[in-house]
């Protein structure tokens, strides 16, 4: 990873992270470690918060986990706005594609917004980030 200081953080970034016996948990973690800010969309929060639902974990075992990204210094969260949604959408209206692809879209358009990379290890999101302009971490797939 070329000097970069701050990044958008995708869901699977961070499920990547907390799951050591997961595909891109090194890359994850490494990603993370060298960031100074992570730009963390709430949309990201809520994805993940799903994620641990759906695994069966406790509120308790979740809320820690959830906490150790939220209130970590190198986190900024981001909040989902009017603009955002409306830049989103029209994307999608756009692009003529699904309205399945609306978080990512959110994930871009704060990207976009913040002029800064994006931290993603799913294809589909890396190509519409690259096809956009906006640089992807890592730059290639491990």
């Amino acid at each position: 990873m070329h000097e970069v200081e701050k990044a958008v953080i995708d869901t699977n970034v961070i499920i990547y992270d907390v799951f050591e016996d997961s595909l891109y948990h090194k890359e994850a973690s490494s990603i993370l470690n060298l960031l100074e800010i992570w730009i963390i969309p709430t949309i990201v929060i809520h994805e993940f918060i799903w994620f641990l639902k759906g695994l069966g974990l406790g509120i308790k075992e979740s809320y820690e986990i959830i906490l150790q990204y939220i209130n970590n210094e190198k986190s900024i969260i981001k909040p989902i706005s009017s603009y955002h949604i409306r830049e989103a959408l029209n994307t999608i209206l756009v692009e003529n594609t699904s309205l399945s692809k609306y978080n990512d879209k959110l994930i871009l358009t704060t990207a976009i917004e913040e002029k800064t990379p994006i931290a993603t290890f799913d294809k589909k999101l890396r190509s519409q980030a690259k096809r956009l302009g906006v640089r992807v971490i890592p730059e290639t797939m491990p």
